[in-house]
This record gives C-alpha cells, structure tokens and sequence, in this order.
C-alpha cells in the first residue's frame, strides 16, 4: 500500500575526553523513535513522519569560563517531517521540517528548524546535464535559559543558498554558493552570555570524477 510504519531503539556510549586536567564520566544516551513513511504507487514521491525521545546522561557543562561540571540526565523530545522526490521529470523537491523539546539544562538549539530545495535540471544547445538549484535554510528564534540563566535572545534567519552544475557520466563540476545574500547572523549563544556569528557568503567551486 506504500505505508511503512517503525519504531526503533538505540542505546550509546561515548568516551570524553579531558579537560584542564580533569577527568569526566562517559556520557550514555538511550533514544526511542517512531513514525511512517509513505511512498505513493507511481510517484517518484517519499514522505516521513517521525517522533523520538533522546535521553542522555553526563554531559559536560560549562556554566563560567574554565569551570567544568557534569550534568544529570536530559531528556529531549522532538518532531521530524520530510518530503521529497519529483515534482516533473526535470524538477525535484525536498523539504523537511524539525520541532525540538530541548531539556532546560541544554542550550543553542531553537524549537522550529526547518529547509525547502529544489533543483531543476535542463539542456543548453541540445547538450543535457545542467542543472540549477536553491534553496531556504530557517532557524527559529530561541532563548537560552540553562543553568537558571537567561542568554541573549537569537532572532530567527532564513539563508539562501544556490548551486549550478554540469554533469556527465564521469564528471560533475558544481558552484556552490551558501548564504548567497551575505546575510549576519548569530548561530547560536550561551546562557553566560558567549555568541557566535554565523558564517557568511561561502562559495565553493568542485570538479568530481567517479570511477
């Protein structure tokens, strides 16, 4: 019928390593997930729901400079939806969006998240291979309040990013053009009151052969 329903289990544990000389307890995590996908007959079309609930335990924290401390469990639950495939046989779209529960004790992630892309794919003088995509990366605003702090508020943003490429059945070259408007903007600050800018207009030239 196109409909396959999931669940999923995972546990984790990851060795830290140390700092300013002191030595930390392995963090341990343990997530649950849920959700559907669907492909409908005939369609080059795939959709994704998904929930899940990640808990983690001995993360580092680092409430002032050059202090260290482990906090207890965490727990964050969250919301995942996806779309894509072909809209036309030139023309494909993919989309997600991402609603996050963050535990108050973490910090630098914002509730909504979420991308929109296309690429349409075309001939130049009878010669096919090029193609041209953009794309709308948003970030919600948030608030860091961890610690019983309260951080500096993060506006929300939305960046553009751009590709163009030619491809044959050996070689791709591609220009790839991330944050194509220049835009500045915070990607994320502590709770202490640390920012970080985000990165600006960043573009990549590429020649890939596959063999």
């Amino acid at each position: 019928s196109g409909w396959s329903p999931y669940v999923s289990y995972a546990e984790s544990f990851t060795p830290q390593s140390p700092r300013d000389g002191q030595v930390f307890t392995p963090l341990r995590g343990g997530q649950w997930g849920a959700g559907v996908k669907y492909e409908p007959a005939g369609r080059g079309l795939a959709f994704n729901a998904a929930v899940y609930d990640l808990r983690e335990k001995n993360q580092i924290a680092q409430p002032i400079p050059d202090l260290y401390t482990q906090i207890g469990e965490t727990k964050t639950r969250g919301v995942e939806l996806e779309a894509k495939g072909s809209i036309t046989p030139n023309l494909d779209i993919t989309a997600h969006y991402n609603y996050t529960d963050l535990d108050p004790q973490l910090e630098g992630l914002p509730r909504h998240q979420a991308a929109v892309w296309a690429k349409y794919r075309f001939a130049i003088a009878g010669t096919p291979g090029f193609s041209a995509g953009a794309g709308v990366r948003y970030m919600g605003a948030f608030r860091d309040v961890s610690f019983g702090g309260y951080g500096p508020r993060i506006p929300s943003v939305a960046l553009l990013d751009l590709v163009f490429a030619y491809e044959t059945a050996k070689w791709r070259y591609a220009l790839n053009i991330n944050n194509a408007t220049d835009k500045e903007y915070f990607s994320t600050c502590l709770s202490r009151g640390d920012c970080w800018w985000g990165t600006r207009r960043n573009i990549v030239a590429s020649a890939t052969y596959r063999f």
